[in-house]
């Protein structure tokens, strides 16, 4: 009975092809990032993108176990819980790149500062990974008993939802920090609250500049302003791209809507529609709305490293 119930849940014989090939990019990625990291002493790729993508690395594994005994029940609950909330770690790392690039360009563009984007988001993604943890291990144990699933199922949509509502969050916050940078239209509130600060900060009296150290400094300063500014731009970009697939591999405007008739998400309607929905018993969903993605997501700062960009760090200290 226990075999016929898992095949049925599966609803088809995972591909070793498609699981395999993903299983070797996602480890590919985690390799590069080891190394970049290394070299250029970014060391927060390690707890994010790299640890991410070897969570990713263990969810195919799983799949490509069930591609050679679709029978087994293990496998299948480990790719469900594993893919599940491999994409935090990546969203962590867009949230700290962000925090970066705000103290880079300036802090008066953005409506939050760099220290209120990290705790934040990362504990918003802290919420979001317990939620799917304690929903799929509640799944796990309920599956491996015959007990009722749905309430454990429930937890996890709701961890996954919880998530993209904050991505859809940071995504909006870092749209407007990129337009406002970019035009100079920076926060009056924040404007006002930066001088209050350094006017605290240069209270004490210091030598005044000559008029012509006052405009050289000022021409030095837009060139490397200007020059900073263009580095960022990339780093940004790659930022939103990634954002925007870790977005559509939740969304599934064209597929989840169609198909279920409502606008969703493609891991809560997957999940939500049960273990014998559409969505779930079709693997071509998990490949083009998961899978995929999620490769860019991780794999696009393998090619915008910021380390390849800013330069190598001096130490290891710090974020950047």
């Amino acid at each position: 009975m226990g075999k016929i119930i898992n095949f049925l849940i599966y609803h088809y014989v995972p591909s070793l092809g498609w699981n395999a090939s993903f299983l070797a990019l996602f480890a590919l990625s985690a390799l590069v990032h080891s190394y970049q990291a290394y070299r250029s002493r970014f060391w927060i790729f390690y707890p994010t993108l790299v640890l991410g993508a070897v969570v990713e690395v263990m969810g195919y594994a799983a799949r490509v176990w069930s591609s050679q005994d679709v029978y087994k029940l293990d496998p299948f609950l480990m790719q469900i819980v594993l893919l599940g909330f491999a994409p935090v770690y990546f969203s962590a790392f867009v949230y700290i790149v962000l925090g970066m690039a705000i103290n880079r360009i300036g802090q008066q563009y953005s409506v939050l500062t760099p220290k209120m984007y990290f705790y934040t988001f990362i504990c918003a993604d802290l919420v979001s990974l317990v939620l799917q943890a304690v929903g799929g291990g509640q799944a796990a144990s309920g599956a491996a008993t015959g007990a009722p699933t749905q309430t454990a199922t429930n937890i996890m949509v709701a961890g996954i939802i919880f998530q993209l509502c904050t991505m859809a969050i940071f995504v909006g916050c870092g749209i407007d920090f990129a337009i406002r940078a970019a035009r100079d239209k920076p926060w009056a509130f924040r404007v006002r609250r930066m001088a209050s600060a350094q006017a605290t900060a240069t209270s004490m009296l210091t030598p005044t500049p000559s008029d012509t150290e006052k405009g050289a400094e000022i021409a030095g300063s837009d060139q490397g302003e200007q020059a900073e500014l263009g580095k960022w731009r990339k780093i940004m970009a790659a930022t939103f791209i990634s954002s925007t697939m870790i977005l559509l591999r939740g969304e599934s405007l064209s597929g989840a809507w169609c198909l279920s008739s409502l606008p969703g998400f493609f891991r809560s309607v997957e999940l939500s529609q049960g273990w014998s929905g559409y969505l779930i018993s079709h693997e071509i969903y998990q490949a083009v709305l998961d899978g995929i993605p999620m490769v860019i997501a991780v794999g696009i700062f393998n090619l915008v490293h910021p380390g390849l960009i800013l330069g190598r760090k001096a130490s290891w200290r710090g974020y950047y």
